[in-house]
């Protein structure tokens, strides 16, 4: 005998409501947290990989990494009274092209220069993305060969976003005598549980934290290995940190967060009101060179002789 027609709709109405709700939860806490950390760390679609003009002066520069990953980059030695060699570290999903603006106004200076890309980036080797922390020890090689073509000069780390966050992590390993830190963020912890929430609309918890535990797992790193702030607060090297006004991602209370991190008292912060993050030198690029030179000539060894500030276009 068939069951009345209301026990059916009903019996329906909660076989389709048990598997929606089994649906999303295999979505939320299966799907999104292996999606999004495959996302995270294997994704390789740099809008800007392969360069269109070669920069005058520059020399085709190839090393590796701690780890055996090998970097590309282009070098310039700069004058003969150099203050410091720069290096320049591009953001995520970016190349050495992004800071090619700011190589040349450095290298207008006279200062050694090197833009190179990042690990999984550009021209680079292919391999994971970890959000600053294998990262680090890009940077750490780049600083390290910037002062073997340079031996002597001190060696300014100048990173944005994912560039600036490796710059602080690996800042003590590179031996950095200071660092420009544009739109860096806290911790690996707390930009992906931002960045979920703020995308999906969602509460960070569980899905964050299972993106995060699945990332942590097959990378083999821990957490405090990319504590951003933590690394700050031990930092001796000054750092200018700058910031977007309009930066949604990492807005300028996390640069001020981190500016009270640092114990050195000639850490300072910048803040563009119209840039969204990253975009701070193309809203005011004189400005922000200005606040850089400004910053590098309290922080860097007394030049021999002074250089007109380049006049950008």
């Amino acid at each position: 005998m068939q069951p009345p027609f209301r026990s059916r709709i009903l019996k329906w109405t909660i076989t389709s409501g048990l598997f929606v709700v089994g649906l999303a939860g295999f979505v939320l806490l299966a799907v999104i947290p292996i999606g999004g950390s495959f996302l995270i760390t294997n994704a390789r679609f740099s809008r800007d990989r392969e360069p269109a003009d070669v920069p005058f002066g520059v020399e085709d520069v190839a090393f590796r990494s701690s780890d055996g990953v090998q970097l590309v980059g282009w070098w310039n030695s700069g004058s003969t009274d150099a203050r410091a060699a720069v290096v320049l570290v591009h953001g995520l999903n970016r190349s050495r092209l992004e800071m090619l603006d700011r190589r040349s106004a450095m290298a207008a200076l006279g200062f050694a220069t090197l833009v190179f890309d990042l690990r999984n980036h550009g021209q680079s080797d292919p391999d994971f993305t970890t959000l600053g922390v294998r990262e680090s020890r890009d940077v750490c090689a780049a600083a390290r060969f910037a002062r073997s073509k340079r031996e002597g000069l001190p060696v300014v780390l100048w990173g944005v976003s994912l560039g600036a966050a490796a710059s602080l992590l690996g800042a003590e390993c590179s031996g950095a005598a200071a660092i420009v830190s544009d739109s860096a963020f806290l911790s690996v912890e707390n930009t992906v549980r931002h960045h979920y929430s703020a995308i999906f609309r969602l509460p960070s918890f569980p899905t964050a934290d299972l993106i995060l535990f699945v990332t942590r797992f097959r990378m083999g790193f821990s957490l405090a290995d990319g504590d951003v702030e933590a690394r700050v607060r031990s930092l001796e090297s000054p750092v200018l940190f700058i910031a977007g006004g309009q930066d949604w991602r990492m807005p300028p209370e996390i640069a001020r967060r981190l500016l009270a991190a640092s114990p050195n008292p000639q850490s300072r912060l910048f803040v563009v009101e119209s840039a969204t993050h990253g975009h701070a030198w193309e809203e005011e690029p004189e400005a922000y060179l200005e606040q850089v030179l400004g910053f590098l000539g309290e922080v860097l060894p007394a030049p021999d002789s002074e250089v007109a500030t380049p006049t950008l276009y």
